[in-house]
């Protein structure tokens, strides 16, 4: 099969090609940067620059790009233009990689990953969408940031995630992409549901790091408030089967 990867050089677009080709698929990248990467073109959805060079002879679409600065033009109108191609170039099944729980959260991002669903949903082209918990890796971004300053770190000890490794999501994404249009696929979650003083207190020791951990109260902000909530938690679907402690020790114990 002949599938287009959006997004394939990030977190999760990388283990989507590298999986691909492994399986003997056909995994063109379309990226803003495509120097280094094999089968790539280079193409910006928030322009459509690339675009219909990208969709040309494929068969399929799994849709993982995303652009934090450029919500509405790539995540939203990006999409939409995507789509339009790829009616036009006859592909018959785009897969969606969204989130977990996001109605229920006042994330901005979220927003726009909803518009995004909704642009989906129109059925330019026939469409899965799959939607997943916070990766392992985005833990370790959110925990970066919250853990500058010297000496402590500082995080909302009450936050909940249910963290998922992108290689297990990956697989996934590749399995509905190679099955039939199949609309809202069921939520895949990580295997465990923890709090963020527990995710941060694993982090901490395997850096090895000798931070004193407080608790950050944020409960002024609505979203902190609903992150400790469990909006974003899916519990009866613990699919993942890589905790974050195993995530951690592969990547710092080696």
């Amino acid at each position: 099969m002949n599938v287009l990867v959006t997004g394939g050089t990030g977190r999760l677009g990388r283990h989507l090609v590298t999986q691909l080709r492994n399986k003997g698929h056909r995994a063109r990248i379309l990226t803003r940067n495509p120097r280094g990467h094999v089968d790539a073109v280079q193409g910006d959805l928030s322009t459509g620059a690339g675009l219909l060079k990208a969709v040309s002879g494929m068969d399929a679409i799994i849709h993982a790009a995303t652009n934090l600065t450029k919500l509405q033009a790539t995540d939203v109108v990006g999409t939409r233009r995507l789509l339009a191609m790829a009616r036009e170039e006859g592909i018959k099944h785009l897969v969606y990689i969204s989130i977990v729980g996001m109605e229920g959260v006042a994330y901005p991002y979220y927003k726009a990953k909803l518009a995004a669903e909704a642009v989906v949903q129109e059925n330019i082209v026939p469409w899965s969408i799959l939607r997943a918990t916070q990766f392992h890796t985005l833990m370790e971004t959110f925990l970066g940031a919250f853990t500058k300053p010297p000496l402590i770190a500082p995080v909302p000890f009450n936050w909940q995630f249910q963290p998922v490794d992108p290689t297990e999501v990956a697989t996934r994404l590749i399995e509905a992409v190679t099955q039939p249009p199949a609309g809202r696929l069921p939520d895949f979650g990580g295997p465990e549901v923890r709090d963020f003083k527990s995710i941060a207190t694993s982090w901490l020791k395997a850096k090895q790091s000798n931070k004193r951990l407080v608790n950050l109260p944020m409960p002024l902000i609505r979203f902190s408030r609903q992150f400790a909530e469990g909006r974003l938690l899916t519990p009866d679907h613990r699919d993942g089967k890589i905790t974050f402690e195993q995530y951690l020790a592969g990547k710092y114990e080696a």
